[in-house]
């Protein structure tokens, strides 16, 4: 695969640059949008002028996805990690309440009715014990991920009679999903934060690139077949993706 240089197009007034690359292996164009900007993959005998037609096409979706990561990156919550702040798991709030504990050597966070419970050994200076509960935090959420995704997929998958090759949660503040050409879903922890109509949305626009892998007219009409709401839960998430980000 070759890489090449940065093209831009504008669209409406807004200037949109992508980084170019080619391949022998590509019949068609691919165009993919994350924090690191905007990529298109083409093949090796297409013209620049057909690819950047073919992003014009394409740039009211690139410029709606691109404002989603901008959001995303910009606005990041600030978090102390101390008694009475709000914590949000599958969309419901939670108030977080740090305990003296003299043998919590590890913070273990369990949830007791509308509260997050994070215990800290007594000696620990206020640096070392916001960390503890990040570090605890952190890892209540990924444990949950866990089960609730693999729950949730299974509801998604039932509408496109496939399954994923395997479904894993990771660490990838700057995008909420992915899914690789061999059908391996990878998800952001932070996801569950969101409301289950939410999560559900990931999940779907993720199952769907293991049957279409990328953003055709086919995928988006497969994506609606499944979930004729999708754009409204894609505003949703936009405007309330920044609260899980810390």
């Amino acid at each position: 695969m070759s890489s090449g240089d940065v093209q831009t197009i504008y669209f409406g007034g807004e200037e949109i640059s992508y980084a170019l690359s080619r391949t022998a292996r590509r019949k068609t164009v691919a165009i993919t949008v994350g924090f690191d900007g905007v990529r298109v993959l083409a093949p090796s005998d297409l013209d620049d002028g057909r690819v950047s037609e073919f992003v014009r096409k394409k740039a009211a979706w690139v410029l709606r996805k691109r404002a989603m990561y901008s959001e995303l990156s910009g606005i990041v919550s600030p978090k102390e990690f101390v008694s009475g702040e709000t914590f949000h798991y599958l969309g419901r709030p939670y108030r977080l309440k740090v305990v003296s504990d003299a043998t919590a050597v590890v913070t273990r966070v369990t949830a007791r009715g509308s509260n997050l419970i994070a215990p800290i050994m007594p000696e620990h200076d206020s640096m070392i014990a916001r960390s503890a509960v990040r570090s605890g935090l952190r890892q209540w959420y990924i444990a949950h991920a866990n089960v609730q995704f693999s729950r949730r997929i299974r509801v998604v998958c039932q509408a496109l009679a496939s399954e994923p090759r395997s479904i894993s949660v990771v660490d990838q503040s700057k995008r909420w999903g992915s899914c690789d050409a061999e059908g391996r879903i990878r998800l952001n922890w932070r996801l569950v934060m969101a409301p289950i109509s939410l999560i559900d949305y990931v999940l779907a626009h993720e199952a769907c690139h293991m049957l279409e892998h990328n953003h055709s007219h086919r995928f988006w009409r497969m994506l609606e077949t499944i979930m004729p709401d999708y754009e409204t839960r894609i505003r949703k998430l936009d405007s309330l993706g920044h609260q899980f980000n810390w």
